[in-house]
């Protein structure tokens, strides 16, 4: 039977084609096999990343609005209308996120914002030792007996000048909410998102029946084989990624998980059916087989007679084609030729095209991918500005807050101190505004307050800061400037505003008391005479600047 140099053509050309198919085949399944997954790990694994950060971000965000409303003078004192107000503007500015916004005080009596009130006795409320050394509180999801759904209740403590304990003011952030900003991300079709709480529990899953039912376990579950191992990872590592096998479907399964910073002990997980990531490289394998088949079946019919002339031509197809599996950039070339080797050559042509258009497809999804996460922290870095914004300017005159001038005048003091010039503090306060509320009403008074504070800035330099001390108290720093300079120009101000239409009001004026910083003189000294010579002003008669 090998006797004759055609048959040891077709026996030897036969094995070669069958070994050289399997390793075709082989090495674009191990090499596309490993890089496809690759490249979903990584991808699933920031997607997983950014979702969490994005989750951290939105409570970081609550616990913002909650700081800045629980800071308001008429809040600590337990001013019902006030919290009232309080309660009302969270629910608007949660954009139907929260479901209930309540306030606690320091009897532990509860109020929500439709005005219902209780007694708290749930232990997720924290007591006022409860809250030594805490900013703020985010509960594992609880069922109160205002919300007959599983929430979240975020809470930040209202504290006095003493930082005592006076009472809560938190909101209820339903699960659905959660649950409904998870099933934005995907990673593949079949993929999905899920949450689980600091006891490991459920507390969002597409699967509805799981949510407040089923807990993460690190024992071996026969329904789940293998994923005791991811749920080990989790207590070890911030983020990673992991296998296991959903028996329930019998299909394996990716997950990737990320920590939520903001979130102590919270996971998100991403899971992704592996057929899923494998499919288009499936069905490419596929197609190169079954080509790869039929090819074979041709010049093995053939090779009887063309034995001669494919000896040579096979040899360096067989060159090329190794060649073009081992790097992209070196493409097959087709042989000129109208038989069955032309036609082989021009199918494995078209083949490896379609495996390098795949390959360049997938890199391209991931750099797109890449940017969107870009453009999603660009997105964050610009929230956190507006927040810091919102948190350090008086949400009525815009000007900045009690808190944020604190922090800005002690530089100011420094760079004074270093480059030795003066600088000077001016406390004002408009006379008999308390009448204007009472005789007006408040949306007169707020009106008035923002009008005044829009004169006091068009009539200052952009260097001074300006601030909203309180009530209708402003506080201007002047620097390199001397007292007797700053009389001069707030006395042209005084004269101005008592000239001016503040209409219904009939006439607006201001006491003023002023003080230059002395040498090593602490700030609360230096306030202390600026707040004295404003109550010297008061007693003169009002109307009137008084300099220390």
């Amino acid at each position: 039977m090998f006797h004759s140099i055609k048959a040891k053509v077709i026996t030897i050309f036969s094995l070669v084609m069958i070994a050289f198919t399997s390793v075709l085949l082989l090495t674009i399944f191990i090499n596309e096999r490993d890089r496809v997954l690759d490249l979903a790990l990584e991808n699933s694994t920031k997607i997983s990343k950014m979702h969490a950060n994005l989750l951290s971000q939105e409570f970081a965000r609550y616990v913002v609005m909650l700081k800045m409303l629980s800071n308001n003078p008429n809040t600590k004192l337990g001013d019902k209308p006030t919290i009232a107000r309080q309660l009302k503007r969270l629910m608007t500015m949660g954009r139907g996120n929260f479901i209930n916004a309540i306030y606690v005080d320091k009897n532990l009596n509860l109020t929500d914002v439709l005005g219902n009130t209780n007694k708290v006795t749930h232990p997720s409320f924290m007591r006022a030792e409860q809250w030594v050394g805490k900013q703020y509180n985010i509960s594992v999801p609880v069922i109160t007996r205002f919300e007959k759904t599983p929430v979240i209740m975020v809470g930040v403590p209202i504290l006095d000048t003493q930082n005592n304990w006076m009472g809560t003011l938190a909101v209820a952030v339903p699960l659905t909410i959660i649950s409904a900003k998870l099933a934005e991300i995907k990673l593949a079709k079949e993929s999905y998102a899920w949450l689980t709480d600091s006891n490991g529990l459920m507390v969002s899953h597409p699967n509805k029946s799981f949510i407040m039912k089923n807990k993460l376990s690190m024992t071996e579950n026969a329904d789940y084989p293998g994923f005791y191992k991811i749920v080990r990872q989790t207590k070890l590592q911030n983020d990673g990624y992991g296998r296991y096998m959903d028996a329930t479907l019998n299909e394996s399964k990716i997950v990737t998980f990320s920590k939520v910073d903001y979130l102590p002990g919270w996971t998100l997980f991403v899971t992704t059916k592996e057929s899923e990531i494998f499919h288009d490289i499936y069905t490419i394998m596929y197609d190169v087989l079954v080509t790869s088949i039929i090819l074979m079946v041709i010049f093995l019919l053939l090779i009887s007679e063309l034995s001669n002339r494919i000896t040579k031509p096979i040899v360096q197809l067989t060159k090329d084609v190794k060649a073009s599996v081992k790097d992209k950039k070196s493409y097959l070339k087709i042989i000129d030729s109208d038989d069955e080797i032309g036609q082989l050559s021009k199918a494995f042509h078209d083949s490896l095209q379609k495996i390098h258009s795949h390959t360049t497809h997938l890199e391209q999804m991931v750099n797109h991918r890449t940017q969107e996460i870009t453009d999603k922290n660009l997105l964050l870095n610009q929230q956190n500005e507006k927040l810091e914004q919102l948190a350090s300017k008086d949400p009525l005159t815009l000007l900045y807050n009690r808190r944020a001038f604190s922090a800005l005048v002690d530089k100011e003091i420094s760079r004074a101190k270093r480059h030795h010039f003066p600088i000077t503090l001016v406390i004002l306060d408009i006379d008999h505004f308390k009448k204007i509320n009472d005789e007006f009403g408040h949306n007169v008074g707020d009106d008035i307050l923002c009008r005044f504070a829009d004169e006091l800035s068009l009539n200052m330099r952009k260097e001074n800061l300006i601030c909203r001390w309180g009530g209708e108290e402003f506080v201007i720093l002047i620097p390199e400037a001397t007292s007797t300079m700053v009389f001069k120009h707030i006395e042209e101000v005084r004269q101005k505003i008592s000239q001016m239409s503040f209409s219904p009001v009939e006439k607006l004026t201001f006491s003023a008391g002023i003080a230059t910083l002395r040498v090593e003189e602490p700030f609360k000294e230096w306030f202390q005479r600026a707040d004295s010579a404003l109550y010297q002003a008061k007693g003169a008669g009002r109307n009137c600047i008084i300099t220390d």
